[in-house]
């Protein structure tokens, strides 16, 4: 072990003995040995924000751009660490001292946005995202938002993001929508549990996962409706869809389909759930539970349907850093008789209004609808799963797939029609 890594640990050991000082001195003497010592920036960060010293760590930005020309990153990697350790208050003064000059204002204010929101200050948290919006409008091009900068995450989400002022004035979304096939559907088979479950996808994605989601559906929840939306089908997809419900006599498997349109990101294949919904929600007349394809079932549903009986939309909360990261789209429940066609129809209707949006800056569209729309609801008819029963995702289905997964997603948010030219 080099001299700069050893005084790096020992930085790590003050830090975990609540020395902050003497972590600062260690860090400190570690950087003037090797400034590659990664560990030791954002230690030293650490340790300046647990001494108060928000100006120092500002400074520390400045001196990294200086000699390795990434302050802006390091900043924004600085600040991100801040809100992992529930540094909350530290985060949001950082962002109160900063002045809109600095060029790490936007950063900060996203962090600050975070951190208000896991704090449960959702004004806070959402009048940062919208300052955020209004500041950054057109310095897209001065700024690493590219597809592989770790700032892209932070762009996205609260550019996505939208307040109640903006979901209270969507419109229809006709004109987007009549650019947009068609669906087609055949006549819905009915299974006998009473509610519906659908997911959304391209050939692609249905050939690599709808074999293993049928699977654990047939194993874990007998008589269900299934209904799959397939986007740009080919006859590959087809023959797979009738041998699954050839196989899972159990279940009753419905297929709609979309013909190629526009929009053929994974932005779009996510979200196209919400799009076609409120047709299944009629067509089907029970509870939707719409889930992403890349997941397997591991036990019955019944007790989280059971708990979320009456809410016109039930899911998921997250309580992780990033606007558009709180309600994820995994599995979410919609009653229509408690208004959720309504709700989940303006869910659809705002992602309408974001599909122009480019690659690489539209991914997570899905969950900023969610997002914006449950704000705009303020509760009313919302059943968080997580407070209802306790409990996360994980009990009742996993998430599959890796890398293949992201490279699908990847060529398909750089294949031609992915989106208009705007990151914004």
């Amino acid at each position: 072990m080099s001299e700069a890594a050893f005084l790096t640990q020992a930085g790590v050991a003050e830090l975990n003995a609540q020395r902050p000082e003497a972590a600062a001195a260690q860090f400190l003497a570690a950087l003037r040995l090797d400034l590659r010592q990664e560990q030791a920036w954002l230690g030293l960060a650490l340790a300046l924000a647990l001494q108060g010293k928000l100006g120092d760590l500002v400074g520390l930005a400045d001196y990294r751009q200086r000699v390795l020309g990434d302050g802006f990153l390091f900043f924004h990697g600085a600040a991100g660490m801040l809100v992992g350790y529930r540094l909350y208050d530290h985060t949001r003064a950082l962002a109160r001292d900063l002045p809109e000059s600095s060029p790490y204002h936007l950063p900060a204010l996203y962090a600050a946005g975070c951190a208000a929101l896991l704090q449960g200050d959702e004004d806070a948290g959402f009048a940062a995202f919208g300052r955020f919006k209004q500041d950054a409008a057109g310095r897209g091009g001065e700024l690493p938002i590219g597809p592989d900068s770790p700032f892209n995450v932070a762009w996205r989400q609260a550019m996505l993001i939208e307040d109640r002022a903006y979901v209270d004035a969507l419109g229809d979304g006709a004109a987007v929508r009549a650019r947009l096939p068609a669906p087609h559907f055949a006549e819905p088979r009915f299974g006998a549990a009473g509610v519906a479950l659908a997911a959304a996808c391209d050939a692609n994605y249905f050939r690599l996962f709808a074999p293993g989601f049928v699977r654990s559906a047939a194993a874990q929840l007998p008589g269900m409706s299934v209904h799959f939306h397939l986007i740009e089908p080919d006859e590959s997809a087809r023959a797979l869809f009738a041998e699954l419900a050839a196989a899972a006599p159990g279940l009753a498997l419905n297929l709609s389909t979309e013909a190629a349109g526009p929009y053929r990101s994974g932005a779009y294949y996510a979200s196209s759930r919400f799009l076609v919904g409120p047709a299944l929600l009629q067509r089907y007349g029970s509870r939707l539970v719409l889930t992403d394809i890349d997941v397997e079932f591991v036990a019955p549903l019944d007790d989280l349907l059971a708990a979320t009986a009456g809410c016109a939309f039930a899911g998921f909360r997250h309580d992780g850093a990033g606007p558009c990261s709180r309600y994820p789209a995994v599995l979410t429940v919609w009653d229509p008789a408690a208004g959720g066609t309504a709700l989940l129809d303006r869910v659809g209707r705002f992602v309408l209004s974001k599909l122009d949006i480019e690659w690489p800056f539209n991914w997570m569209l899905d969950q900023a609808a969610l997002g914006s729309v449950l704000r705009w609801a303020k509760g009313e008819g919302i059943g968080i799963v997580n407070d209802l029963t306790g409990k996360h995702y994980q009990p009742w289905l996993r998430s599959v797939g890796g890398e293949e997964k992201a490279e699908l997603i990847r060529a398909a948010g750089q294949a031609p029609g992915a989106g208009s030219t705007r990151a914004v």
